[in-house]
């Protein structure tokens, strides 16, 4: 069974209220995938890409994009 990181989820939940934060803030998100400004916050998918063994990175991706980049992201991680 794989390990529970459970301090992790605070900080994730974290990061998808700062998006939140972000997006009200401004009125729009900037999809990390195509650059393009996202102004429904229903299609936003909150990415989170490891930095280090102890830190994220969220990114805001539009729902079209997300599968894509993510595929590219794994295969830059994982080649």
């Amino acid at each position: 069974m794989e390990e529970c990181h459970c301090e992790i989820i605070p900080e994730r939940i974290l990061g998808l209220q700062r998006l939140e934060d972000l997006f009200n803030l401004k009125g729009y998100l900037i999809c990390q995938s195509t650059g393009d400004k996202i102004y429904d916050f229903d299609q936003v998918v909150a990415v989170f890409i490891p930095i280090s063994p102890t830190m994220e990175q969220v990114m805001a991706v539009h729902t079209d994009h997300a599968r894509d980049f993510l595929q590219r992201n794994l295969s830059f991680l994982f080649p």
